[in-house]
Parts: structure tokens; C-alpha cells; sequence
């Protein structure tokens, strides 16, 4: 009986590796949804069973329940409960300063990211139905303030003159003036969450939104438009500056030269700017409060426009040693579907990126990306829970 049950389990799991057949953006986003919240644990949270750094499910769970609950305009009674099981997983685990991903001392579990997300994910629950948020709405202040104090200022001992000034980065800084990692994708995340709560009960006072013009001159270090106030980086010398040559994209970080996947362009002595990281940048441009007709804005959509490849990040260099543009394939889906949504691109260019998502459907629902670990969307979790953001903001 054994070579029958190995036999039979065979087939079940290649039948999930198989692609589904083709189907709506609306269908393809009900089988996504039906599929994450099958995986939900009993505490409430998703985790990763092969990547430590998402085992804890600190990480995972802010991300795919933001995920689910933006994919919906309602929730089952079903799904509300298990909404909220999330919610009591993510609570129970915020540290004394409000930031999630830190329970564990020896793994962190993005801090910023993962406090963003939870942010994010209240206050989308509380817009599909206030009842549901309770005890998670004495906690959303402290959760904004580690994000505030998370970013890289004065009270960090960094000046207007370093890089990574107003941005974000994995976690707090490190020392004073030393940010450690520090990225495009976290600024942005943390922008979205402050931003979701500058209307209603958590508003910020004017004064208090200093953060977002900081966050402005951070955006300017990587975006290469006409009115950059700011130089690039040279590999190797970080003494060593240049002028930003304009084209309107942006790149990654300033500050963590190895993180740019566009790489540094020896002909045009510049880092490139690429798909995902101009996606991030107009996002954390909106999200830090500048107007959709401001020549930032504008400059990073003509570049957009210009590069179209739906399934390939273009600016990141297709010869490189490490494919690092098919390793963000559907990192590239959500931010692009997030941009098009956000700024109301026409219906047909949307209509074009669900179909991109679609085709790597497997037949259980989920996505995977088998092509490239680097950016570990070879687990389904974070990989459905892209596709579920992208086929959200492809759907009218």
C-alpha cells in the first residue's frame, strides 16, 4: 500500500505545480484569495516553512492579511473571524516600542516592513467594517510612533548632507548616523502606512508632518529628474559623488550600493533606473503627499511608460550573474498594478498585466516563482499574496 499512496501524493503535489487554465482576473483572484486563507494557521498567522527569516510569521502575516483584505469590499463571517484571529497574532506580538518582527531577538522579521503592513491591514479592516478592529486600535499610535522614530533624521544623528536621510530602512539606526540597511521598498512602505492614517481619528497635526517632507529629499537622492537636489553615489566610494542624469526613474538605495538591481552603467557613469524601484518611488511620492500632476510624479510615469515589458523588470541588466529581474517577477506585477490603479491607467494596460499574472496560476490557486530564490518568491505565501495584490488593482 505504500508505493500507491506515494504514487497518489505525487500527483497531488505535481497537479499543484501544473498552470491553471486560463480564466478572469476576477476568477484567478478568488482562487488566490480561497488559497491563502486555507494556509492560515490556527494562532492566525501565515509563516514560511522554509525561509527562517519568515518562520515566525511576524512578517508574513501583516503582508498577506493586507493582502486579502484589500483583494474584498466585504467578508464572509468566516473570513471576519479569521481577520480578526490575524489581528490578536499581530498584537501579541508587538514589542514595548510598537514594531512588529523584533519578538525574536535572534531573527528580526522586518521591523519596518512588518509594522507597516500591520498598519496597513487595521486600517483596511476597519474600513470594511469598524466593529470588527478592537483592542488592535489602542496599539495603531504606537505603531506609528516606531515608524516616526524609525526614520533616519536629526534625532538619529544624521544630517541633511548623508544619503540616507528621511528615509526608511530594515529597522531603527543602527548607531548614531549609521542607518544599516535602508532601501526605496521600505520608505515607501512606511509612507503608506503614516499616510493611511493622516485622515480620521489618528490624523497628524500640520506640524507633525515634517516627516513627509524629509521623506521628499530622501526621494530626490534616487530619483534622476531635472530638479534632483541630490548626487549618486559611486560604486566603491561613497566619497566620490556625481551628478544624477535625467531620465525620471529611480533607483533602490544610496546607501546599500549592492541593492540597486539595475546595476551601475559604466558607459553612462549612473545607477539605471529600473521597473520596480520607479513603481516604489511613485508610490512613496504619492504617499508622501505630492500632487499626481508634479513633475516627479509625471517624469517617473513617462519612464514607466516608456519601458512596457509586463514580465520583465526593464533597467535590470538581463546578463548579469544573478538573475535578479526574474527573481522580482511578481514584485514587479504589484508594484506596476499598484502605480496603474493608483494614477488610473487605462483599462486595456491593466487588462494586459492581469493576463501576465494569470498565466503563472497553478491549479490549487497559488503562485510560485521556481526561476530564482534571491528574492524568495519561491515561497507561494509571498508569491500568491503579490499576485493577489496585483490582480486586485488590475480589476476595475
Amino acid at each position: 500500500m505504500v508505493r500507491p499512496l506515494l504514487l497518489l501524493l505525487s500527483i497531488i503535489n505535481s497537479s499543484a505545480l501544473h498552470p491553471a487554465e486560463a480564466t478572469s482576473p476576477q476568477q484567478a483572484l478568488t482562487r488566490a484569495v480561497d488559497n491563502l486563507w486555507s494556509q492560515q494557521h490556527d494562532d492566525g498567522s501565515w509563516s514560511s516553512e522554509q525561509y527562517a527569516v519568515l518562520r515566525s510569521g511576524q512578517a508574513l502575516t501583516p503582508f498577506v492579511l493586507h493582502a486579502l483584505l484589500g483583494s474584498t469590499d466585504s467578508l464572509s463571517t468566516e473570513n471576519a473571524e479569521k481577520a480578526q484571529l490575524a489581528m490578536r497574532f499581530i498584537i501579541e506580538h508587538l514589542d514595548a516600542d510598537g514594531a512588529l518582527g523584533r519578538s525574536d531577538p535572534d531573527i528580526l522579521e522586518y521591523p519596518v516592513y512588518s509594522t507597516a503592513y500591520a498598519i496597513l491591514a487595521i486600517e483596511r479592516l476597519r474600513a470594511l467594517d469598524p466593529s470588527l478592529v478592537g483592542i488592535e486600535s489602542e496599539h495603531v499610535l504606537s505603531m506609528r510612533t516606531f515608524l516616526l522614530n524609525a526614520q533616519f533624521d536629526g534625532d538619529d544623528g544624521f544630517t541633511t548632507a548623508m544619503a540616507a536621510f528621511g528615509g526608511w530602512g530594515f529597522n531603527i539606526a543602527q548607531q548614531p548616523g549609521e542607518s544599516g540597511h535602508m532601501d526605496l521598498a521600505h520608505t515607501r512602505r512606511a509612507l503608506q502606512a503614516l499616510r493611511t492614517m493622516q485622515s480620521g481619528i489618528y490624523a497628524l497635526a500640520d506640524y507633525d508632518l515634517i516627516y513627509s517632507y524629509h521623506a521628499q529629499q530622501f526621494l530626490r537622492v534616487l530619483q534622476k529628474q531635472s530638479t534632483a537636489l541630490a548626487v549618486q553615489p559611486l560604486p566603491e566610494s561613497a566619497e566620490t559623488i556625481m551628478s544624477s542624469p535625467f531620465d525620471g526613474g529611480f533607483y533602490f538605495s544610496p546607501v546599500v550600493l549592492a541593492a540597486n538591481k539595475g546595476r551601475f552603467d559604466e558607459e553612462e557613469n549612473q545607477w539605471r533606473s529600473y521597473a520596480t524601484a520607479t513603481c516604489d518611488g511613485i508610490l512613496a511620492l504619492l504617499a508622501a503627499g505630492v500632487p499626481k500632476d508634479d513633475e516627479r510624479v509625471t517624469a517617473a510615469v513617462g519612464w514607466l511608460k516608456k519601458y512596457t515589458n509586463l514580465d520583465y523588470p526593464q533597467g535590470v541588466p538581463t546578463d548579469h550573474p544573478e538573475p535578479w529581474g526574474e527573481a522580482i517577477r511578481f514584485y514587479h506585477y504589484a508594484a506596476r498594478a499598484e502605480v496603474y490603479r493608483a494614477l488610473d491607467f487605462p483599462p486595456a494596460e491593466r487588462d494586459a498585466l492581469a493576463a501576465a499574472v494569470i498565466k503563472h496560476q497553478r491549479t490549487d490557486g497559488s503562485f510560485v516563482n521556481t526561476v530564482s530564490p534571491l528574492m524568495k518568491e519561491d515561497e507561494p505565501l509571498l508569491a500568491t499574496a503579490l499576485a493577489v495584490v496585483a490582480l486586485t488593482h488590475c480589476l476595475p
